[in-house]
């Protein structure tokens, strides 16, 4: 029976030696796989620079460079001081009679209110907004 024993336990040990080197065959054989990997990328990218021109730097600033945004709303505050000497009667304004308005005049009513707007609004835009003020 102690033989018994003794060649399973050898056959055990023998088990346990070949997982272990299975095991760092694995291991082995990924990083081959990623240096491999590594080399054919390597390989298969363009060369730096030497066939390509490179771009001209003032080129290059414009296409990063941002494109400013015009605003086209006017400043409440810098119609108010153009239009000082002007009386607007608003208060007593009959919201019927704005369709006869020109979009100016919309406007210069819209100021008069501190309502703001926007230059490249229509006149039922401005008449909506006068109605919504009121």
């Amino acid at each position: 029976m102690e033989f018994f024993h003794g060649v399973v336990a050898l056959v055990a040990g023998i088990v346990l030696i070949l997982t272990g080197l299975v095991a760092w065959m694995y291991v082995q054989q990924s990083r081959m796989a990623q240096a491999i990997n590594a080399l054919a990328i390597a390989i298969t990218a363009p060369p730096p620079s030497f066939a390509q021109p490179e771009p001209d730097v003032s080129h290059e600033d414009e296409l990063s460079a941002p494109v400013p945004v015009q605003d086209d709303r006017v400043s409440v505050h810098e119609e108010e001081q153009e239009g000082e000497g002007e009386d607007v009667e608003l208060m007593g304004e009959d919201m019927a009679t704005l369709g006869g308005k020109t979009a100016a005049q919309l406007r210069e009513m819209l100021t008069a209110k501190g309502i703001p707007y926007s230059k490249s609004d229509k006149k039922s835009t401005l008449i909506s907004l006068l109605q919504a003020a009121s």
